[in-house]
């Protein structure tokens, strides 16, 4: 009985040290906002969407309308607000090639623009914050080489000093109002780790292991 108790114990402290993964970045390529099945690069795709939801907590990140059940400052829902981002994009097997960032929020500051091997950073920043939301970002000109996937990693090597991550009135883990992307997952390194890369070529039938595949593309 004792061992079982401790056993309990240890997994209360678990969740209670866990952070909570309260927000969603996203590809879409066609159009319609959303990250699904259909979001598959191919060459006649020449620019992507990039969307982030500052304040969601979402089982199924499909569901935009999610209601608010889990965040990081759960205290204050409206600090989940955006005044600056940074994007690491990276496509690990290559067939991309990266073109202009477009702004979609009206941010202006440039925080974050370089390019190498298979990774490209963009970053922009604005002096007045958002509110909390849906927003997309801006949309990114690619050329692709095949059916290559597109995601987002949360560290690069072309800089030590740049996440994949946004700027907000929440302090965030690391109480440096950077709400930072957690890849791959570590305690006390990020925030959140829900993303929605693009989508592999290669169908996914009704078996088992499609499934899993469905799971670990979203």
């Amino acid at each position: 009985m004792k061992h079982g108790l401790l056993a309990l114990a240890a997994v209360i402290v678990l969740a209670i040290g866990a952070p909570a993964s309260a927000q969603y970045m996203y590809i879409d390529v066609n159009g319609d906002g959303l990250n699904t099945s259909a979001d598959v690069l191919s060459p006649s795709v020449t620019t992507v969407d990039i969307w982030l939801a500052t304040n969601k907590s979402l089982s199924d990140p499909t569901n935009l309308d999610s209601p608010l059940v889990d965040q990081t400052c759960k205290t204050d829902p409206s600090a989940m607000t955006i005044n600056s981002y940074q994007i690491i994009f990276t496509a690990p097997s290559g067939g991309i090639t990266y073109g202009a960032w477009t702004d979609a929020m009206g941010f202006t500051i440039v925080v974050g623009d370089a390019q190498g091997g298979n990774d490209n950073i963009v970053g922009r920043a604005s002096p007045a914050s958002q509110p909390p939301g849906t927003y997309k970002l801006g949309s990114m000109a690619i050329s692709v080489t095949g059916n290559p996937v597109l995601t987002f990693a949360g560290t690069t090597s072309l800089s030590g000093q740049v996440f994949t991550c946004f700027g907000s009135q929440c302090g965030g883990i690391n109480f440096d109002n950077t709400l930072k992307y957690n890849d791959p997952p570590t305690a006390d390194l990020g925030d959140w780790t829900s993303i929605g890369p693009t989508r592999s070529v290669i169908p996914v039938t009704e078996t088992t292991w499609g499934k899993i595949k469905t799971l670990y593309n979203k």
